[in-house]
């Protein structure tokens, strides 16, 4: 049998969706319509789920509500509503994973948590 620190996976276990041996925070500043990249999701590091929601801390909302934010994950697009915030795709292994706001502003921030 092969020695395995506590943190590694079985082969069972890693194609559980649901067991994760590493997460990643990221804070994205959504100034214009440019795409934003998640740098933690790459292909040779795939997230098996990821949440978007408001940056915490704010005392209200930093999207307004006719913002509508695209997410291209796997070169798949999808729309949302900002105020369908918090937001979360699992289910399968994301390898890329970039978000576009339809009207960035210097307030408007959104927070990426990523589990892999």
């Amino acid at each position: 049998m092969a020695n395995r620190g506590r943190q590694e996976f079985s082969v069972q276990e890693a194609v559980n969706m649901d067991a994760f041996g590493d997460f990643n925070y990221q804070e994205i500043e959504m100034t214009d319509e440019t795409a934003n990249t998640v740098t933690a999701v790459t292909g040779v590091n795939p997230a098996k789920k990821v949440v978007f929601y408001d940056k915490p801390g704010s005392s209200s909302a930093t999207f307004d509500a006719t913002d509508v934010l695209t997410i291209t994950a796997n070169s798949k697009t999808l729309k949302i509503d900002a105020t369908d915030l918090p937001f979360t795709l699992s289910g399968l292994l994301l390898t890329s994973l970039t978000i576009t706001s339809s009207a960035g502003e210097s307030s408007d921030f959104i927070s990426v948590l990523s589990f892999h």
